[in-house]
């Protein structure tokens, strides 16, 4: 099961379409079990095969399972339509990042049409202490929650400990200023702001992330466009009935 998986993984945003040959290569199997895998996919429409091109790419299947995460609450309804309206806004990537087994997963992302962009990838994770959605929303986390996640980095020497108390401070920033940015810590050529949203009883279910190149999405444009960023925040969450991010 896990190397279908594989294969699944092995498209991306910039790599939406693959011969057998790229697909062996990124999974690390023989072509045979390879071949005989993506036939399994093929019969549950996970992966399609275009004769002419002789490529395989990702097939409704996919589409099927990815609109039962997107229909199972109200936020990803509510936020699609704002996340164009920041896209249109900023000409950058635009995304809805949450928290699924302690990470940071990239849940809906809105591409920047510009020809050199950044992007997550929908189903991306990341650990929540790097990058500014994730920082986002683990400044509004319960301070032990906070404490768990840092500390546990900090055992499995993912950060030193000064670190930690760096990023204590900058989480109180955050929770100042009411929006995280970062630059270079997932990807070194990478910028990034976000804000997080919180529901009615005022836990995090998520955070909205503008990312773009760092040479492009620099201090003064994170600065403009903040309180975009931070208005959409408050309007998602007044359309889920919460009040607006104590800062």
């Amino acid at each position: 099961m896990h190397r279908a998986i594989d294969i699944l993984e092995s498209f991306s945003v910039d790599r939406p379409s693959l011969t057998l040959g790229q697909i062996c290569d990124a999974v690390q199997l023989t072509l045979p079990t390879t071949y005989r895998l993506l036939k399994a996919l093929q019969h549950k429409d996970m992966v399609t095969w275009d004769p002419l091109s002789k490529r395989y790419s990702l097939g409704i299947g996919v589409m099927r399972l990815a609109s039962l995460i997107l229909n199972r609450d109200d936020l990803t309804q509510i936020i699609l339509p704002w996340l164009e309206l920041l896209r249109r806004e900023t000409h950058e990537t635009v995304a809805l990042h949450g928290v699924i087994d302690g990470q940071r997963v990239c849940l809906v992302e809105m591409v920047s049409a510009l020809p050199i962009r950044m992007a997550s990838g929908v189903g991306t994770a990341y650990p929540l202490y790097r990058g500014a959605a994730g920082k986002a929303m683990l400044a509004w986390m319960p301070p032990d929650r906070v404490s768990e996640v840092l500390d546990t980095a900090v055992e499995a020497k993912e950060i030193t400990v000064r670190r930690r108390e760096e990023l204590r401070q900058e989480l109180n920033e955050i929770r100042r200023v009411g929006f995280a940015t970062s630059r270079g810590e997932t990807v070194s050529s990478a910028a990034a702001l976000a804000a997080p949203i919180l529901n009615v009883q005022g836990d995090v279910v998520g955070a909205i992330n503008i990312t773009g190149p760092a040479d492009r999405l620099t201090p003064a444009h994170i600065q403009k466009f903040s309180p975009s960023l931070l208005n959409v925040c408050a309007s998602v969450m007044r359309q889920l009935g919460a009040e607006r991010i104590p800062l």
